[in-house]
């Protein structure tokens, strides 16, 4: 879900003879880097196997896992919704410090199977089904830092070698874990109030550790287009 603004951080730097739907900006000219990320991602949601992008939306996630001492948390075969309708609000390029700094605002919905085992929210819970978390509207804020490198041809190329994220829940998340406790649903009726009353503290205790692994997703495929693309070919104005 939160592939494509590593991934347009850089496509939408490209010489516009690689990539014609694409306009070169200025460092300075945001409103430009805005509109040439927004024409990237109109273009490249579908995918591009050749430059290492797969399909953004919905995005095949995988497997995730974030257990700790209270609560055991996986899930499977999660795909992620919405990712072709973000909206870029701000970009910069710090050429001093070798940076692409990003936010974003996204309507996205996960869906897949689950298991857990532990305290929720202080609850005693077990459960493994179906599970689909949806909000309208998150805001993510993600800083890249940049490094130049050369490959075994002495051909240069870009590659992010480290990156800090936050994110705002602007809008209620809504959490769906069915088949808790084995599909008890007088058992079940308390917890899901309980998150759906307390979705902020839900999303902070589970969401924080899965987005980081959903990020270091994004920054591998964006890796993956940069070993494809010399810097030649990368033009920072």
């Amino acid at each position: 879900m939160l592939k494509i603004f590593c991934f347009v951080s850089c496509i939408a730097f490209l010489d516009a003879t690689t990539v014609p739907f694409v306009t070169p900006c200025k460092s300075n000219d945001t409103p430009c880097m805005i509109s040439s990320a927004h024409s990237a991602l109109e273009n490249l949601w579908r995918g591009v196997p050749e430059l290492g992008v797969p399909i953004l939306d919905p995005l095949e996630i995988g497997n995730l896992r974030n257990d700790d001492k209270d609560l055991k948390l996986g899930f499977r075969n999660m795909k992620v919704y919405g990712p072709s309708k973000c909206k870029f609000l701000d970009i910069k390029r710090l050429l001093y410090n070798s940076t692409i700094s990003m936010t974003l605002e996204c309507p996205l919905k996960a869906t897949g199977q689950y298991d857990l085992k532990g305290k929720m929210l202080f609850i005693e819970a077990f459960g493994d089904g179906d599970f689909d978390i949806k909000t309208n509207r998150v805001i993510i804020y993600v800083t890249q830092k940049v490094k130049t490198i050369e490959d075994s041809a002495g051909v240069k190329h870009w590659k992010i070698t480290s990156f800090d994220y936050s994110y705002d829940l602007v809008e209620k998340v809504d959490i769906g874990l069915h088949n808790l406790f084995g599909g008890d649903e007088t058992r079940a009726k308390p917890i899901l109030e309980v998150i759906n009353h307390s979705w902020k503290e839900m999303v902070i205790e589970i969401g924080g550790p899965i987005i980081k692994q959903l990020l270091d997703k994004g920054i591998h495929i964006v890796n993956n287009f940069f070993n494809a693309v010399p810097v030649d070919n990368l033009e920072i104005v």
